[in-house]
């Protein structure tokens, strides 16, 4: 009876499992990356969080089903921020594919400013930082400017640390197996390889205010001028090669 009581508190003052957690700029397929790793990794474990809230510092929102992924959540926050030896997965996604999914996601914008333009949403400083629910007194940075920094911040902790993996959207759209052994190779290799056909592929828009998931939505919008600005944005901060999952595997 003695040892039968010690080996309930035991079990009682076991650490709690280390979770693998997803970090992002907003808009790049966070919890479809979330839904992911829970099917795949995660099967048996529940990691359900109510009352979700979310949206721009001046349109807040809460999402009452919550999020059944939702412990699985890292933060937007800057790299800086999250330096501690953690398991983290960054997922990137198209800068362009971004800021197109930030000015169409309602209350993602101010509510002053909401009937913007894209093109003028794409020239105008946002009013937050990190996350649409930071708010900042004088804005700087432009979508595709606050991407690129968030993206190079995240790419640098990830070569300093091997408790960072990089994943882009779209090879998670196009390609699920090639993330699924990069994941697995990094944090589960303890478990057994699954072959492809018995992946879990979540095949339906997921999310606060799911999109369609498909890459390149955004194009339409984008004209010679924007594509030019992006492409040299990606060359200053040495992002063009690497947001490619093959060189984090």
């Amino acid at each position: 009876m003695k040892n039968n009581f010690y080996n309930k508190i035991s079990s009682l003052l076991k650490k709690k499992q280390t979770l693998v957690k997803v970090y992002s700029h907003p808009r790049s397929g966070t919890h479809f990356l979330e839904a992911f790793l829970a099917q795949n990794f995660y099967p048996d474990t529940n990691l359900f969080i109510p009352d979700v809230a979310w949206g721009h510092w001046s349109n807040r929102q809460i999402k009452k089903e919550g999020n059944p992924y939702g412990q699985l959540f890292g933060n937007h926050y800057f790299a800086k921020y999250n330096t501690d030896s953690s398991p983290k997965i960054y997922i990137v996604r198209d800068g362009r594919a971004v800021a197109y999914s930030v000015w169409k996601t309602p209350n993602f914008l101010h509510q002053d400013v909401s009937q913007q333009s894209f093109k003028e949403f794409l020239h105008t400083p946002l009013d937050w930082h990190g996350s649409p629910s930071h708010k900042v007194k004088t804005p700087k940075l432009t979508i595709l400017e606050h991407w690129a920094e968030h993206v190079a911040s995240w790419q640098a902790l990830a070569a300093q640390t091997p408790q960072v993996l990089l994943v882009h959207y779209e090879t998670l759209v196009n390609d699920p197996y090639a993330v699924y052994n990069a994941i697995r190779g990094k944090f589960f290799s303890e478990l057994p390889l699954k072959e492809a056909r018995d992946l879990k592929v979540i095949e339906r828009p997921i999310g606060l205010l799911p999109n369609k998931g498909k890459p390149d939505t955004w194009k339409p919008y984008f004209d010679d001028d924007d594509n030019e600005l992006y492409h040299e944005l990606t060359a200053n901060y040495n992002l063009e090669n690497e947001t490619d999952l093959k060189k984090n595997i």
